[in-house]
């Protein structure tokens, strides 16, 4: 290795970055292209969401046992964050009228987060979607309400998904 640049070395002759023993916990190297670097932790802007999806991204799946009768229904997340989508998927045909489900965090209505699912045209395996756009921030330990309004008939589950973005 006498007179050789770090830039030759290959295999066993690589060590650990400077100043590794020194760094704080909970940070990574990070090079600036220029043959160098600092200890830091990631922001979410120096991600690149192109090649790494759904960052701080988590999903929260309920079974209704029945869309057709009239119930509150309660899951807890388990964590923080906002409801940024919620997506419904039926195990078979509701008949008569339309099924509406809603959603509340503490009483309060979830905005843009109502549902309906349609009877005319129901099937196993319909999809419905909302996407909350206020009063959709919960903690860890709070429940969202889930309320079907009962009106549709046939003993019909439903799947609901509350896609949650971490805080």
């Amino acid at each position: 290795m006498a007179n050789s640049g770090h830039e030759t070395l290959t295999g066993s002759d690589l060590h650990e970055p400077k100043g590794v023993a020194a760094s704080a916990i909970n940070k990574v190297y990070v090079a600036n292209g220029a043959g160098s670097g600092t200890y830091q932790q990631v922001a979410a802007a120096q991600i690149n969401t192109s090649s790494v999806k759904n960052v701080n991204k988590t999903f929260i799946t309920y079974t209704i046992d029945d869309i057709s009768t009239a119930a509150s229904h309660w899951v807890v997340p388990g964590i923080a964050g906002d409801v940024v989508a919620i997506t419904t998927v039926i195990s078979g045909a509701i008949i008569t009228v339309d099924a509406a489900l809603t959603f509340e965090i503490g009483g309060v209505a979830i905005t843009g987060s109502a549902i309906t699912v349609a009877f005319t045209g129901s099937a196993a395996g319909t999809v419905d979607t909302a996407t909350p756009s206020a009063a959709n921030t919960v903690t860890a330990a709070q429940p969202v309400e889930i309320i079907t309004d009962g009106a549709s008939t046939n003993v019909v589950k439903c799947t609901v998904t509350l896609e949650m973005d971490v805080a």
